[in-house]
């Protein structure tokens, strides 16, 4: 049995929750990942990390850093993502804006509030202290700790005009990590997990589903009997969205299964429809799409879910026509046992608390980078803190929370990173 170290005296709660604001209120949307990634080094540096670009894009980049072990030990990646929600037109338009997401997150009394401190930036915030922590302790771990933060992870995919690597997410980043020779014998993806833990997320698919029309002048446009034989497409597009959302009802009964991290329901959203000319609403349209994310999970086929949606499409008789424009697979976790029971033992030992006997519906219902970890033979869960509500019902992070996750992921690099290759500590 090793001895323990109380790292908490090397957790400064503080400078974790100033660190997390900066990175949070850093605009750096999805797909425009450099400004915060040059932060996240300029940090690392600073205090004496060697942490290092891995460029994708002139405007994207990952960010690695590894604190060396003394050799022997089993290695572990601390991974979060970089990147936010906004992109695409939303960016484009915003960024001539003074105002528009610019300060992503802010503090009240020992409440962190903001979507880009919860997702991801106060995780990966809390894993840079880990990793500063770690080396201040003065410890001596015979395996590598890395930290990488990531461009890409949220869910974008190129479609029409949206062309190039720009728009690449879901897995992005973290792809390139693994193939690029960053790699280790576990991996633990730093989101909220409201303690829980996951070694399991569902894969994603994204469909555009178009219909056509003819052009008329609003004077001389003929209203039909039969929606299938309307001019307008956008009327035609109404009558197929009724089916999709029967279909997707059905889809998410079919495929809800329950599986040892959790309850997985795989969900369906209608995220985006375009048709017709807005400045021009004096014709009927010619054209309108819907753009459809279906989640599906592990050994799931992407090629069986559009040949059943198209047959839902096909059902309407308003001449649809199903394209998929990102397919990405879930994964399970395997030779999870090592760094599941460490992140058990480290919960416990720094809180008290044990772990939820299953992750929240949603977490291992989504897409997370664990993924990619998984597929690559990387071990890899999930875990972290939860989103808590304050008074008002406003999602928020406990100070206190990240400060103890922060104490409990460097026990848990403790655990992994004395562990022998091979065999057991």
């Amino acid at each position: 049995m090793a001895p323990q170290v109380n790292f908490s005296k090397y957790i400064d709660s503080e400078e974790l929750a100033g660190l997390a604001l900066k990175m949070a209120n850093t605009f750096s949307p999805m797909g425009h990942e450099q400004p915060l990634a040059d932060f996240v080094v300029a940090w690392l540096k600073e205090n004496g990390l060697n942490g290092q670009l891995q460029p994708l894009l002139s405007d994207r980049a990952n960010v690695v850093a590894v604190l060396k072990g003394s050799g022997g030990g089993k290695s572990l990646i601390f991974n979060s993502h970089l990147d936010t929600e906004i992109s695409g037109p939303e960016y484009d338009w915003g960024m001539n804006l003074a105002d528009i997401n610019k300060t992503g997150a802010w503090r009240e009394g020992s409440r962190l509030f903001g979507h880009t401190v919860l997702n991801d930036r106060g995780l990966m915030a809390t894993t840079m202290i880990t990793l500063k922590a770690l080396r201040d302790s003065g410890v001596s771990l015979p395996g590598d700790v890395i930290f990488t933060g990531v461009a890409g992870e949220t869910g974008a995919s190129p479609v029409d005009e949206y062309q190039g690597v720009t728009y690449e997410g879901k897995g992005f980043g973290s792809r390139h990590l693994v193939s690029h020779g960053v790699r280790a014998d576990y991996a633990l993806v730093a989101e909220t997990t409201d303690f829980g833990i996951s070694w399991l997320a569902c894969g994603a698919c994204y469909f555009k589903i178009s219909v056509a029309g003819l052009n008329q002048y609003t004077p001389r446009s003929v209203r039909t009997e039969d929606i299938r034989e309307s001019p307008n497409a956008i009327i035609k597009m109404a009558h197929l969205i009724q089916a999709v959302e029967t279909w997707a009802k059905q889809y998410e009964a079919a495929h809800t299964f329950d599986s040892p991290c959790g309850h997985v329901v795989p969900k369906v959203n209608i995220g985006a429809i375009r048709g017709g000319v807005p400045y021009r609403p004096n014709r009927t349209s010619t054209h309108c799409s819907i753009y459809v994310d279906v989640r599906m999970a592990p050994g799931e086929d992407a090629l069986a879910i559009e040949r059943e949606l198209q047959q839902v499409v096909d059902a309407v008789q308003v001449g649809g026509k199903v394209e998929t424009f990102l397919a990405r697979a879930g994964a399970i976790g395997t030779g999870i046992e090592p760094l599941a029971c460490e992140v058990v033992k480290a919960l416990k030992g720094v809180t008290g608390l044990d772990p939820l006997p299953s992750a929240p519906q949603e977490v291992v219902s989504m897409w997370r980078d664990n993924n990619v970890f998984n597929e690559a033979g990387i071990p890899s869960l999930t875990f972290g803190p939860p989103r808590r509500r304050d008074e008002t019902g406003r999602l928020c992070f406990e100070i206190d929370d990240l400060t103890n996750m922060a104490n409990i992921y460097a026990q848990v690099a403790f655990g992994i990173c004395r562990q022998a290759r091979g065999g057991s500590e």
